[in-house]
């Protein structure tokens, strides 16, 4: 069941709200508010967004609202006038001021970000509430539009740990629900909060109607997982943060079906185990030669990965395999003494796992 126009006016007043720079946002909130015999609140909010693109250097966003303006009968004629003069000046030197905007629909066009926002379910939580559970596995992720949430681990002798506090526009548990992991850690509501949930199907609707955007959706969703393996990963933990995003941008993740072989051609990467375990036997034996678990790095681009020549690798239940492409590794091993140190310590692991088999 989608949101209806209420609701969806709601939710885009609500997103707007964190996210004030986002065309993606505006331009249908303008046309919802036109819809919803709201003029005034419709030119407001396309000049608004007019002086926001203009401060911001964007001359061509700046002229785009300038126009919804005229069209809108602004009364501000001159205003107008005279940020269409300053904006159609500086169109030859754009700048390039960094916005903040919704990164889960930033390649998405504003009809693909609303199809997609349109099969949200607006979730008010009390105070307490545990939206997300430790352990579990689920087919929901979720977006906070109003509060804050509590990201904290229970320990294995009943501690409970504090790891984050989220906000207004953060998202959570979307990969677990991609993926349909185990959820890492409870998410509970601090204070009174609203939140929108997407279950699975929202993603497969919009993959079906528009592949290339559903295509856009499913990377910001494994960019997302590979950035949280750099921040819990020991081997990529003394990573910058820009060197962590060039990682998550580059890199693949690969979704082995139980009883299946990793190809060839992608064990001779930089393959980090992200969830499940791999098998790695020598073609014409049953023994295993190791069990690689989640964290576990293996592949060519270092002989401290290299398992025996003619190694395969089978899963006997689903697993995740990230895959690095061999500039990233090599630029980190000669860059980063941590990173460096802890590759030179995976054969020993792995030779450990071996003769404990």
């Amino acid at each position: 069941m989608s949101l209806n126009v209420q609701q969806l006016l709601y939710v885009y007043h609500g997103l707007h709200h964190v996210f004030r720079e986002d065309l993606h946002l505006a331009r249908p909130l303008i046309q919802i508010l036109q819809k919803n015999s709201k003029p005034e609140k419709a030119r407001h909010l396309a000049m608004e967004m007019a002086r926001r693109m203009l401060a911001h250097g964007h001359s061509s966003s700046a002229l785009s609202f300038l126009g919804i303006c005229k069209r809108l009968n602004h009364p501000q004629h001159g205003d107008i006038e005279s940020m269409t003069s300053m904006a159609q000046m500086s169109l030859d030197n754009p700048q390039d001021s960094p916005m903040e905007t919704f990164s889960l629909i930033d390649k998405l066009s504003d009809r693909e970000a609303m199809d997609f926002i349109l099969q949200a379910k607006i979730v008010r939580c009390h105070d307490g509430y545990n939206v997300v559970r430790q352990g579990e596995i689920s087919d929901s992720f979720y977006l906070i539009l109003e509060g804050k949430m509590k990201v904290h681990l229970q320990l294995s002798e009943g501690s409970d740990v504090h790891l984050n506090t989220l906000h207004p526009g953060d998202y959570f548990g979307e990969y677990a629900c991609v993926y349909q992991l185990p959820r890492t850690a409870n998410v509970t509501a601090s204070g009174e909060a609203v939140i929108l949930e997407f279950s699975n199907k929202a993603i497969a609707q919009l993959m079906e109607q528009s592949p290339e955007a559903g295509e856009q959706l499913m990377k910001a969703v494994r960019t997302r997982l590979i950035q949280s393996m750099s921040q819990t990963h020991p081997a990529f933990t003394q990573l910058a943060a820009a060197d962590c995003d060039w990682m998550a941008e580059e890199s693949a993740i690969i979704e082995l079906k139980a009883g299946t072989f990793l190809d060839h051609q992608l064990a001779q990467q930089c393959c980090v185990v992200m969830h499940g375990e791999l098998i790695a036997q020598q073609h014409d034996q049953q023994r295993p030669l190791c069990l690689l678990q989640k964290n576990d790095i293996f592949g060519t681009h270092s002989k401290y990965l290299a398992l025996p020549e003619g190694a395969r690798f089978f899963t006997e239940n689903r697993s995740l395999v990230c895959c690095i492409p061999e500039n990233i590794f090599l630029s980190f091993m000669a860059a980063y003494g941590d990173f460096e140190r802890w590759i030179k310590t995976a054969r020993s692991r792995h030779l450990t796992t071996s003769q404990a088999e």
